[in-house]
């Protein structure tokens, strides 16, 4: 029942979702705020005040709570309560630990590294190059990629860890069931499928402006390391950044020119002590972990072949994957060591890169990623 009445305060009309565990924790817990608000009179108006003390009245006699739970197991989405098997643990540590989470997808392991990724929604080709080779190279690692959906920095960083057949969380800051941006549809799609999706938000809820500050709170808390790719001294993603370090998290940054405004953000951080990160091993080496290989790739159905298997590429893929061991090659040397025209090798190389096997360097170079074998 706690976890019906939970949704239920959720979803009331203006409910503020960061307000809700202070309300919780002044009246005593679910039930008891439910019975308060149900009832109506001067206590509730004393807790929340008189205009929403009369709306909150009429809206909590017209709801069944096991009702709303309902519709959630309906529509895919699951309820976690601080404490709940699968509420993150880190979560609880942090200055304001959501009162619940609403999640699509799988059940995500505890005992691996959990990196976010973040920057910039109008990155550069240079930001959006760096943020997919992180993802996909953490993703190699076993490290479960975490980020906010948004376009930029935060879809290309999850693309890189779905790529390389890794585990993402994208954290929103609207309901479970938007999606938001529009264009991330898909992709939205693949990461509750293959990762998990999650909100504080009830379903339903619009991506308002404020709710971004709030998610990012989220973002930092689940992760052991906050990695910032591209930023501009006004970005939301040196939010984060400043939560992470709140929170005793580890931050670092990558560096770009001195030209560029997406760079002052990152290159600031870098001054203030943020680590520089160049690889993928600069952020490995900070994690709190002995081990630096781990475990943590996405399930997949029975009988089907992991994707960087090489019996499952083709014959002209894996002579690519072939050419590309000692060092990365460009298009025309591919070409010509191959015999192929561009336009074959262009689709062969597309092909190859989602499936985990390679990268595109900035410059159009092509990367063998280091796979390893489970």
């Amino acid at each position: 029942m706690e976890h019906a009445i939970t949704a239920a305060l959720a979803s009331l009309p203006e409910m503020n979702i960061m307000s809700l565990p202070r309300l919780l924790d002044i009246a005593g817990g679910p039930e008891s705020l439910w019975n308060i608000l149900s009832k109506g009179g001067k206590r509730a108006e004393a807790l929340v005040g008189a205009d929403k003390a009369s709306m909150w009245r009429e809206r909590c006699r017209l709801v069944e709570p096991e009702t709303i739970l309902g519709s959630l197991g309906r529509l895919g989405i699951r309820l976690l309560l601080p404490g709940d098997e699968g509420y993150p643990e880190r979560l609880l540590s942090i200055y304001d630990p959501p009162a619940l989470l609403f999640t699509r997808g799988l059940d995500l392991p505890a005992e691996v590294p959990y990196v976010a990724v973040v920057g910039s929604r109008r990155a550069s080709d240079y930001g959006k190059w760096a943020a997919e080779a992180l993802g996909a190279e953490l993703a190699q690692r076993g490290v479960i990629v975490v980020s906010g959906a948004a376009y930029g920095v935060d879809g290309r960083a999850h693309l890189g860890c779905l790529r390389a057949n890794g585990l993402t969380i994208a954290v929103m800051g609207c309901g479970v069931d938007r999606a938001y941006p529009a264009l991330h549809a898909d992709l939205l799609r693949r990461i509750a499928g293959s990762g998990c999706v999650m909100s504080e938000f009830p379903p339903g809820s619009d991506p308002l402006p404020w709710h971004f500050p709030q998610r990012n709170r989220i973002i930092a808390g689940l992760s052991h390391a906050v990695v910032v790719v591209e930023a501009s001294e006004k970005s939301g993603a040196l939010i984060t950044a400043d939560m992470a370090l709140e929170e005793g998290r580890e931050v670092m940054a990558v560096p770009g020119p001195i030209t560029s405004l997406l760079s002052q953000g990152t290159n600031s951080l870098i001054q203030k002590g943020a680590k520089l990160v160049t690889g993928v091993e600069d952020i490995i080496d900070e994690l709190p972990f002995s081990e630096k290989t781990f475990i943590a790739s996405a399930p997949l159905p029975a009988g089907e072949t992991r994707r960087y298997d090489p019996e499952a590429l083709s014959e002209e893929e894996r002579a690519i994957v072939d050419s590309l061991r000692e060092k990365p090659r460009n298009l025309d040397w591919l070409a010509v060591s191959l015999g192929e025209t561009a336009g074959e090798l262009l689709a062969r190389l597309t092909s190859l890169s989602f499936k985990g096997w390679i990268l595109e360097e900035a410059g159009g170079r092509y990367r063998l990623l280091k796979m390893i074998n489970r």
